[in-house]
């Protein structure tokens, strides 16, 4: 039997301590999140959040990650710099999942293992309302592993409108295309690949509103921490402190 993929869950824990935000996810969005991945044999959980040290995200912890889930938005510009290096060195240099969340689109692991960086408004288009809006994820690559056992559409009653063009590299793999009442339409669910690692960007999960909470929606997680999550048989190379071993492969000893 294949070992338990192992998920930390990472989220700032701002928003969700005060309403309106609480009281629609009272355990915290981390909480709501944690939920989609029962702790028996296929998932072990850890949870991460801001305000622990080092974020939650020390070396131990994320040497012990196959798939890191990430939702932040407030306090993306004050995240530790030396954290965010080491969760880029563990997705590009190893192999660990990444999976973005929202606005975790400016968080500093994202933009910077995407090669971009931008501030919310040059970003793309994107539209609250107290209401929102109405959303619809079409399926449009369902032959995919982190599309298995979804329908041709997965609604949602309200969410943020985040709409083309997102200034995004262009994605390796495009699964979901979102649609909004409002017209517009994005990018809602694309894969990207980095190195050894690969990263899921799925822009549904604006806080105000309970979207973790569906089970499409966590199953579409679910599927996307199986798929995201390195292959026992990679071999991420030999690490000399935070560098690979740069021993060389044929004798060299003439060239002293």
């Amino acid at each position: 039997m294949p070992r338990s993929i192992r998920v930390t869950i990472f989220c700032e824990h701002n928003q969700d301590r005060r309403e309106p935000v609480k009281s629609v996810y009272p355990d915290g969005i981390h909480g709501a999140l944690a939920a989609a991945f029962p702790e028996d044999e296929s998932f072990a959980v850890t949870i991460a959040t801001q305000d622990m040290p080092e974020h939650g995200l020390t070396e131990e912890v994320l040497s012990n990650t196959d798939t890191l889930v990430w939702w932040s938005h407030l306090d993306n510009p004050i995240f530790d710099d030396a954290v965010a290096k080491r969760v880029c060195r563990h997705v590009v240099g190893r192999g660990m999942g990444f999976l973005v969340l929202h606005s975790s689109t400016f968080s500093k692991p994202w933009q910077w293992i995407m090669g971009i960086a931008y501030d919310a408004g040059l970003w793309g288009r994107f539209r609250t309302m107290p209401k929102g809006e109405k959303e619809r994820l079409w399926l449009v690559n369902p032959g995919h592993p982190i599309a298995d056992g979804i329908g041709p559409y997965v609604e949602i009653p309200r969410d943020e409108m985040y709409g083309e063009p997102m200034l995004i590299p262009e994605p390796d793999q495009t699964i979901f295309l979102g649609w909004w009442e409002g017209g517009e339409a994005n990018r809602a669910g694309c894969v990207f690949f980095r190195g050894r690692g690969k990263i899921f960007m799925f822009t549904p999960g604006h806080e105000a509103f309970p979207i973790f909470y569906q089970p499409e929606i966590q199953k579409i997680l679910r599927n996307a921490a199986r798929y995201l999550a390195p292959s026992e048989t990679i071999n991420p190379g030999v690490f000399s402190g935070q560098y690979l071993d740069n021993t060389p492969l044929e004798d060299l000893s003439h060239r002293k």
